[in-house]
């Protein structure tokens, strides 16, 4: 059996040898009972998925008495419901909205000293943009009379 298809399994085994029902995880933690036989029997068709899902996993692990962390990195390494990388939400939201050839990248421009920090010649003037589209005419007005 591989650590996927016994995870829910373990957490059924724990919650039983401790006297735990199903139940009272319920009333302790405000979600369907469908849900936690779901996690037990590793049906996470109707579950959320992200930070949901791990605060569900984190909850019932707090229910029966088991180690929370451990408990959701589990859940995380074997469920894609878990998955706490953006990447994977951002491309499906994406896709949804018709944008298959996503390519963001996240460009911060320099701070004022960064050129220094980063090796950069100290001494090359840095240009502002320009405040309006009327001091950009002005700007490349004065560059054609200087030429």
């Amino acid at each position: 059996m591989s650590e996927r298809d016994a995870f829910g399994p373990n957490l059924r085994r724990i919650r039983v040898q401790r006297n735990i029902s199903i139940y009272q995880i319920v009333a302790a933690t405000n979600v369907n009972a469908a849900l936690w036989e779901g996690l037990e029997r590793n049906d996470l068709s109707r579950w959320p998925a992200g930070i949901y899902a791990r605060s569900y996993v984190r909850s019932y692990a707090k229910a029966i008495g088991v180690d929370v962390e451990s408990t959701v990195d589990d859940f995380c390494r074997c469920f894609p419901q878990g998955d706490r990388r953006a990447a994977l939400v951002i491309r499906g939201q994406a896709e949804i909205i018709g944008h298959n050839d996503l390519q963001y990248r996240d460009v911060v421009p320099p701070a004022a000293g960064d050129a220094e920090r980063r090796g950069g010649n100290p001494a090359a003037p840095t240009r502002k943009a320009p405040a309006s589209p009327a001091a950009a005419l002005f700007g490349r007005l004065r560059a054609l009379l200087r030429a």
